[in-house]
């Protein structure tokens, strides 16, 4: 049994109850028979005396290690018999087996990369006895390559430093050495050790909050690390920078290196509004942490304007005010309210009538009749928001009821 070296197991299948098993062991060395294993010593493990797997009672007691090739003879109730050479073979061997592996850290920094691990070193003999290996060789593993190769003293007692440069798994390994007894590979349950990375953060402004579609905008950063003596600027630190209105919808805006300071400065024509996403590039650097930033929002105005406006009397006596208004910049408005105001002398101005405009075919028309019999002066007026441009119309004077 690959977990048990001492035990012997045999399968075997007949029509009737099986009633004699016998193991012969056979030295491939000398060829000649070693030891001899009766129905005695076996017991059936599992199935049933017709179809079953039958194992030695107790753990073989070999003269020498080795492995032994097996020749059976089985007999079942009716008398028939069958001996089958080479029906198996086994391996009789110590197995290497590793006590809890102890590390003095659970984490490296920048200034701490060294670990300490220690461990013991066992020998699992076939016959089940366990005892400390002395004198033999342990391989160290970090992140599964043998950085180091050490001894076991007389209790099978090992210790060793390792040093680390990023997250990595230590393991305590054996690997045949030559020495005596012949120990088969063991390794020991493996240890993850992590990084305490240093903290970053992204401190970043722009040159205008709102602009105009078309324009630029400035964006300034300074890319810190915290230290001991509080936070203080990173630099030569790659990165990378987005812009738009959410985490999904973005363009990139380039890359860019800290300077000495740890500030770096872009400029952008964003084409829409939003705000600029950063990324700190770490994979130099395990030590650091991948930070982000973001900056405040930047609205982008379209333009709008009014392309036609008038005002005048109507044979009624109302006010008739109409106009159109465009927007050159791609974009509309999913809601278009015009204002109508209204001045009695072109300075203070009230807003006397609202009007959505609709697509006519050359521009968003709008119209509304005004009760109004003062003379004065109306204007139309667009209120922007946070993507367009606000806009007003030229006054047209209009006289008084008559």
């Amino acid at each position: 049994m690959s977990d048990d070296l001492g035990t012997l197991q045999i399968s075997a299948r007949s029509r009737a109850d099986v009633k004699s098993i016998t193991a012969h062991l056979i030295s491939y060395t000398t060829q000649a028979e070693v030891a001899e294993v009766g129905s005695k010593d076996f017991r059936l493990f599992s199935g049933t005396p017709q179809d079953g797997v039958w194992r030695t009672k107790e753990p073989l007691k070999l003269p020498e290690f080795g492995s032994y090739r097996i020749d059976v003879d089985v007999t079942d109730a009716d008398g028939d018999h069958v001996r089958q050479q080479s029906a198996g073979d086994l391996a009789y061997y110590v197995v290497a087996q590793f006590g809890e592996l102890n590390v003095d850290r659970s984490s490296i920094d920048r200034e701490h990369r060294d670990v300490q691990v220690e461990g013991t070193l066992y020998g699992r003999w076939p016959t089940r006895e366990v005892k400390p290996l002395a004198a033999r060789h342990v391989d160290i593993d970090v992140d599964y390559w043998t950085q180091a190769t050490v001894s076991t003293d007389r209790r099978g007692h090992f210790s060793a430093s390792v040093r680390l440069d990023n997250a990595a798994p230590i393991q305590a390994v054996f690997r045949l050495d030559g020495g005596t007894p012949s120990v088969l590979y063991g390794e020991s349950e493996s240890v993850q050790i992590g990084v305490d990375q240093v903290p970053t953060r992204f401190t970043a402004t722009v040159s205008e909050t709102g602009i105009d579609y078309g324009q630029s905008v400035t964006l300034n950063v300074k890319v810190e690390q915290k230290t001991a003596d509080g936070w203080v600027p990173l630099a030569g630190q790659s990165g990378g920078v987005l812009f738009g209105p959410n985490g999904s919808e973005t363009d990139g805006v380039g890359q860019f290196t800290t300077a000495d300071d740890g500030t770096f400065t872009m400029d952008y024509t964003p084409w829409q509004g939003g705000y600029f996403q950063l990324a700190l590039n770490t994979d130099g650097d395990p030590f650091l942490q991948a930070s982000r930033g973001t900056s405040t929002v930047v609205h982008v105005h379209r333009a709008s304007k009014f392309t036609a406006f008038t005002a005048s009397r109507s044979d009624t006596g109302q006010v008739n005010a109409e106009g159109l208004i465009d927007f050159p910049d791609g974009w509309s408005p999913a809601t278009i309210l015009v204002d109508i105001q209204y001045s009695p002398d072109g300075t203070e101005w009230t807003t006397v009538a609202t009007d959505e405009a609709f697509w006519g075919g050359s521009g968003y028309e709008f119209a509304a009749d005004i009760n109004r019999s003062t003379a004065g002066f109306y204007r139309a007026v667009f209120s922007g928001d946070d993507n367009f441009q606000s806009a007003t119309s030229q006054s047209v004077s209009v006289e008084a009821l008559a």
